[in-house]
């Protein structure tokens, strides 16, 4: 069969030609004009739309219209606005967060609010942002971010984790390497040790309070002598707001932040340094000795607390300040300046230790320390031959409830100023608010308070003046015995259950090793002290020399000993001026002590008053002096000998129970010490020094003595005599009898160490005023005498005639030899009739002389 695609093709077709089709069964023809007939000829459209289908599929065609600014202008679509150019747009504000940026999202058309669109940049990868431009708050210059970010790095920046638990040692170097000063964030960074940090210049930036530097282990030994965890030897070092924390954990025996010598300038602000467990060099912050280089460090309002040492310790250097610190539980002190070079080359130098807070250490602050030969061997060799410290400032400190002390000095030329130190000294007998063993200081305007066992210590001091402090509530007020040439002065001192100031000649540790000196030259002037019961005010033993004790005011509270308030065991001292309860003159009576007549006077007393006197006084003794008598109250050494180690003392004489301690320096005996008084002793007590050395001696003093030049003054509302023979202690007076002083008149005395002696007194013995305004002169033996000196005479004059004349006596005759007023006489010596005696008749020349006899 033929198909259609073999047919032949026809040249051309009109309606006329025929086309094969299928109908009702059967094959028919028709036209191409039949087969479209009824078919639409055009299509009619509205204007303004085209042709179209806005569905899916087949369907018959839709009419679109033509949207705004688009139009149809024949067969051309064209928009009626100009076209869309951004230049052209019209000026805007600044974005705001809600205004809308177009984007192409998910292949559609979408508005974004700005603050959406901008918030997405952060989270796109490889974006640099260093190039744009910022100006930092408050400058006037914009400066790229990348120069901004340069002014400090990160320790992020170089690849910290700050978990706490990843090692950054590596990392924080390098971003001290970078030559920026290191941020840190509120994180906290595991930092092993040891961790050097040098160069130039290193400067750590932490957030106060929050940024923790920790410690994971100890496993470099580092390049110091001693390891530490961290260690500073950059030129410059700057750390604020860092806490060091050396985790309690690590005990390795090393320092914690230890600044070498390399590092000459330093400032630490607002860090905390603790938890470092080192047995011996466990310190939070510590500074290695670099004197004698020229040195800037402070350290201010920094906190250490917690390590097994000192909380922050200071070697030998120059010019550091440490300032508004808090130094807390630590297990030895606080704040520990010290150098201990057994050469004693090494020196503390213009220190200064200002305002800081310090409690619940062993020592709230320390510096220097006592030991001569700076080797902590005992027994230990004390003394101020060698100080560590020169020239200081430890001043508006609180210091309190520290075991021992709330403030221990030693060194040269410190001051001492406005420190308050409370409640410390918690072992008894031991420990002070402060403890000065100086010398050329001044410890001046502090407040101490509270039961510790001392309030000021200043034991073995030299050239050192205590002056302005308010002491209350010690056991013993003021120690200021043991040293040389010291000043207790205008202190305020009260409430003490010991004594008040105490004095001993030769100081030690309580341990056995002494002070290596002997007290003299010491005053105790213008201090106010108050006391109750058995309380001691002023207390001075063993024979310290050279004191003085002048113009204090002592009060004795209702039911205190006033024979407490100055006592004074030694034969060298001067005591005058002094007041007990404001009292000026002290109402006394003799009376018959053991069968002799005595007159009993406060030991603090210038002046006494008697209102009676039965019989001749025979001994003035002191209240002290009578409740010591047939005591041996010191022992006063006279030759010290030599090549003695160690020493006893043994006392013999007509006594029992005396037994002393004897302290020896340089091999030599430098005091003793009693610490049993005995009784029943009297003239003739010998004690005897053995030892291992030769040629120490001693004096030994029986009683107390009429201390020397101790000045007394009586005055007698009734008459008194005072005996001369049989006296006890001896009572001398130029005229060697008794002398009677008559009521109402005063006779003043003066100590001569071994009795009184008469200074001045009213002569009634020799010269009587009486009454009615004459004067009767007479002897208690023997003759008158007028005895005018070489060539002067015995003039008789009245208030009328001034002149007078004269009582003259001479050999042979007066005649022409000896000139004289008229009315003068004149005895030849030589005698014979009519030639003894002369009376001068006229003129004033030698004329005119008459014999008469």
């Amino acid at each position: 069969m033929t198909t259609i695609a073999q047919l032949p093709p026809a040249a051309s077709v009109s309606d006329s030609d025929e086309i094969a089709i299928y109908q009702n069964g059967q094959t028919l023809s028709a036209t191409r004009g039949q087969m479209i007939a009824g078919t639409q000829p055009a299509l009619s459209l509205p204007a303004n739309t085209l042709l179209g289908n806005v569905t899916t599929g087949t369907a018959a065609p839709s009419a679109i219209t033509i949207g705004a600014n688009l139009a149809v202008s024949g067969t051309t679509l064209s928009a009626t606005a100009p076209p869309f150019v951004i230049p052209q747009l019209a000026a805007g504000a600044t974005p705001g967060a809600a205004d809308i940026v177009p984007l192409g999202q998910g292949g559609a058309n979408v508005g974004v609010s700005y603050a959406n669109f901008m918030a997405g940049l952060g989270g796109l990868p490889g974006i640099p942002g260093g190039a744009l431009t910022a100006t930092a708050s408050g400058a006037n210059t914009a400066r790229t971010i990348a120069a901004l970010a340069a002014n400090a790095v990160s320790i992020e920046d170089f690849g910290a984790k700050g978990d706490g638990v990843t090692d950054d040692s590596a990392a924080l170097l390098a971003a001290i390497a970078s030559g920026a000063p290191v941020r840190f964030g509120p994180k906290t960074y595991a930092i092993a040790g040891e961790c050097d940090m040098a160069g130039t210049s290193c400067t750590l930036l932490g957030v106060p309070g929050m940024t923790v530097l920790t410690r994971p282990g100890q496993s470099k030994a580092g390049t110091a002598t001693t390891a530490a965890w961290i260690s500073v030897s950059a030129a410059n070092f700057f750390a604020d707001g860092i806490i060091f924390d050396g985790n309690a954990a690590v005990t390795n025996d090393t320092m914690g932040v230890a600044v070498q010598a390399g590092c000459t300038k330093s400032l630490m602000t607002r860090c905390v340094f603790r938890n470092m467990k080192g047995a011996s060099n466990g310190s939070g912050l510590t500074y290695l000795a670099n004197d004698p280089a020229v040195t800037q460090h402070h350290v201010d309002n920094c906190e250490f607390t917690g390590n097994a040492v000192h909380g922050f310790y200071a070697y030998a250097l120059d010019a550091l300040s440490v300032t508004n610190c808090r130094a807390h539980d630590n297990g030895v002190n606080g704040i520990h300046v010290d150098s201990e070079d057994p050469n004693f080359v090494l020196k503390i130098r213009e220190l200064q230790i200002v305002s800081n807070t310090c409690w619940n250490n062993n020592v709230g602050i320390l510096v220097g320390n006592f030991i001569a030969n700076n080797i902590r061997v005992q027994p230990f060799v004390y003394g101020n031959a060698n100080p560590d410290v020169l020239d200081a400032v430890v001043a508006s400190n609180n210091c309190y409830s520290n075991v021992r002390y709330g403030i221990f000095i030693s060194g040269r030329n410190i001051l001492v100023s406005g420190n308050l130190c409370t409640n410390n000294s918690s072992i008894a007998m031991s420990g002070a608010g402060i403890l000065c063993d100086t010398g050329y200081c001044k410890i001046t305007g502090n407040m101490i308070s509270g039961a510790s066992a001392f309030g000021i210590d200043c034991g073995g001091s030299i050239y050192t003046e205590v002056d302005n402090n308010y002491i209350n509530g010690a056991l013993i007020g003021l120690n200021i015995g043991g040293g040389q040439y010291c000043t207790a002065r205008a202190n305020f001192i009260q409430d003490c259950t010991g004594s008040s100031i105490a004095v001993q000649n030769v100081e030690s540790n309580g341990a056995g090793d002494n002070f290596g000196l002997a007290c003299t030259g010491l005053s105790i002037v213008g201090n106010w002290i108050n006391y109750s019961g058995n309380v001691s005010g002023i207390v001075i033993r063993d024979g310290a020399q050279n004191v003085v004790v002048e113009d204090n005011i002592i009060v004795g509270q209702p039911g205190a000993n006033l024979a407490n308030a100055i006592s004074a065991y030694t034969d060298s001292i001067t005591i005058r001026r002094n007041l007990l309860n404001y009292t000026k003159r002290w109402a006394v009576n003799p009376a018959t002590v053991n069968g002799v007549y005595t007159l009993k006077i406060p030991d603090i007393a210038d002046v006494v008053t008697i209102a009676q006197a039965s019989a001749p006084i025979a001994s003035i003794v002191t209240t002290q002096a009578a409740a010591a008598a047939g005591q041996i109250t010191f022992a006063k050494v006279a030759n010290g000998g030599s090549g003695y180690t160690t020493a006893t003392v043994a006392f013999s004489g007509t006594g029992t129970g005396a037994a002393g301690t004897v302290w020896v320096s340089g091999g030599a005996v430098i005091g003793i010490q009693m610490t049993s008084f005995g009784t029943g002793y009297g003239a003739g007590t010998t004690a005897t020094i053995t030892g291992d050395g030769t040629g120490a001696t001693a004096n030994v003093q029986v009683g107390l003595p009429a201390w020397n030049n101790k000045e007394l003054a009586i005055d007698c509302l009734a008459a008194a005599t005072f005996a001369t023979t049989g006296s006890s202690p001896t009572q001398s007076n130029w005229t060697g009898a008794p002398i009677t002083v008559p009521a109402g008149a005063t006779i003043d005395w003066l100590g001569t160490g071994d009795g009184w002696r008469a200074a001045r007194f009213s002569q009634s013995d020799y010269v009587s005023p009486n009454g009615d305004g004459s004067v009767t002169l007479k002897t208690r033996a023997g003759d008158i005498s007028l005895h005018p000196a070489g060539g002067g005479m015995v003039r008789i004059i009245s208030d009328t005639e001034p002149t007078g004349a004269v009582e003259l006596i001479g050999r042979g005759s007066p005649l022409n030899a000896v000139a004289a007023p008229p009315g003068s006489t004149f005895r030849n010596l030589n005698g014979g009739a009519g030639g003894t005696f002369w009376v001068k008749q006229a003129g004033t020349d030698a004329s005119n002389w008459v014999a008469v006899a």
